[in-house]
Protein backbone atom coordinates (compact mmCIF):
# COMPACT_ATOMS: atom_id res chain seq x y z
CA UNK A 1 0.00 0.00 0.00
CA UNK A 2 1.14 3.37 -0.70
CA UNK A 3 0.41 6.56 0.88
CA UNK A 4 0.65 10.39 0.03
CA UNK A 5 2.29 11.74 2.58
CA UNK A 6 4.09 15.47 3.57
CA UNK A 7 7.53 15.18 4.14
CA UNK A 8 9.62 17.59 6.33
CA UNK A 9 13.43 17.66 6.82
CA UNK A 10 13.74 19.25 10.05
CA UNK A 11 17.16 20.48 9.78
CA UNK A 12 17.08 21.98 5.92
CA UNK A 13 13.90 23.43 6.22
CA UNK A 14 12.89 21.72 3.21
CA UNK A 15 9.42 19.95 2.61
CA UNK A 16 7.95 17.87 -0.10
CA UNK A 17 5.22 15.27 -1.35
CA UNK A 18 6.80 12.00 -0.18
CA UNK A 19 5.14 8.19 -0.99
CA UNK A 20 4.66 6.10 2.19
CA UNK A 21 5.79 2.64 0.79
CA UNK A 22 5.54 0.96 4.16
CA UNK A 23 4.67 1.65 7.26
CA UNK A 24 4.40 0.22 10.90
CA UNK A 25 4.41 0.84 14.59
CA UNK A 26 8.11 1.61 14.33
CA UNK A 27 8.69 2.91 11.23
CA UNK A 28 8.29 2.98 7.77
CA UNK A 29 9.95 3.01 4.06
CA UNK A 30 9.51 6.39 2.24
CA UNK A 31 10.58 7.93 -0.73
CA UNK A 32 11.27 11.28 -1.40
CA UNK A 33 12.90 13.72 -3.99
CA UNK A 34 15.34 15.66 -1.75
CA UNK A 35 18.10 13.58 -0.52
CA UNK A 36 18.25 12.36 3.05
CA UNK A 37 21.14 11.14 5.20
CA UNK A 38 21.07 8.56 7.90
CA UNK A 39 20.91 10.06 11.05
CA UNK A 40 18.13 12.96 9.40
CA UNK A 41 15.24 14.01 11.89
CA UNK A 42 12.02 14.10 9.75
CA UNK A 43 8.67 14.58 10.01
CA UNK A 44 5.40 12.73 7.86
CA UNK A 45 2.00 13.80 7.45
CA UNK A 46 0.04 11.40 6.59
CA UNK A 47 -4.02 11.67 5.71
CA UNK A 48 -5.69 9.00 7.51
CA UNK A 49 -9.67 7.99 7.09
CA UNK A 50 -9.54 7.69 10.64
CA UNK A 51 -8.56 11.72 11.59
CA UNK A 52 -9.88 14.97 10.98
CA UNK A 53 -6.68 16.55 11.13
CA UNK A 54 -3.71 14.99 9.05
CA UNK A 55 -1.16 12.15 11.12
CA UNK A 56 1.64 13.95 11.88
CA UNK A 57 4.81 11.57 13.27
CA UNK A 58 8.20 12.44 14.25
CA UNK A 59 11.25 10.42 12.62
CA UNK A 60 14.92 9.95 12.19
CA UNK A 61 16.58 8.28 9.08
CA UNK A 62 18.19 4.86 10.01
CA UNK A 63 19.38 4.07 6.57
CA UNK A 64 19.04 5.43 2.91
CA UNK A 65 19.04 3.18 -0.55
CA UNK A 66 19.38 4.04 -4.38
CA UNK A 67 17.31 2.90 -5.93
CA UNK A 68 15.79 3.50 -9.82
CA UNK A 69 14.32 6.29 -9.81
CA UNK A 70 13.43 8.47 -6.46
CA UNK A 71 15.70 7.44 -4.00
CA UNK A 72 14.15 5.43 -0.52
CA UNK A 73 14.94 5.59 3.00
CA UNK A 74 14.06 4.08 6.35
CA UNK A 75 12.98 6.36 9.14
CA UNK A 76 12.14 5.02 12.89
CA UNK A 77 9.59 6.95 14.69
CA UNK A 78 9.70 8.92 17.44
CA UNK A 79 6.98 8.73 19.34
CA UNK A 80 6.45 11.55 22.02
CA UNK A 81 2.55 11.10 22.59
CA UNK A 82 0.32 8.21 22.83
CA UNK A 83 -2.53 9.76 21.63
CA UNK A 84 -0.37 9.45 18.35
CA UNK A 85 0.28 6.00 18.73
CA UNK A 86 -3.09 5.10 18.69
CA UNK A 87 -3.55 6.72 15.92
CA UNK A 88 -0.83 5.04 13.66
CA UNK A 89 -2.52 1.39 14.72
CA UNK A 90 -5.80 2.47 13.36
CA UNK A 91 -4.56 4.02 10.38
CA UNK A 92 -2.25 0.56 10.28
CA UNK A 93 -5.69 -1.59 11.01
CA UNK A 94 -7.54 1.00 8.09
CA UNK A 95 -5.16 -0.19 5.49
CA UNK A 96 -5.28 -4.02 6.18
CA UNK A 97 -1.88 -4.76 7.81
CA UNK A 98 -1.40 -6.68 10.88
Amino acid sequence: MRIASVVTHTQAGWQEQGVVENIGLGGARIKVENPLAVGDLVTLSLTAPTLWDPLVLHGRVTWVAPTSGTPAAGVAFEHKATDAVFALYELIVTLGYE
